[in-house]
């Protein structure tokens, strides 16, 4: 893998990371999203 990201030229490594970046922001706002529906749910059940 290291030899795969070392081949890259400056450009398609910073897009690599954008990617990356991406994709953890997805997942951090996937789990917030989760979180949230998970209290409203159990507070509309202790209603």
């Amino acid at each position: 893998m290291r030899k795969a990201i070392a081949e890259l030229d400056a450009e398609q490594r910073a897009q690599l990371l954008y990617l990356a970046d991406l994709g953890t922001a997805l997942s951090s706002s996937a789990l917030v999203v989760a979180i949230l529906m998970g209290i409203v749910d159990f507070l509309a059940g202790a209603a």
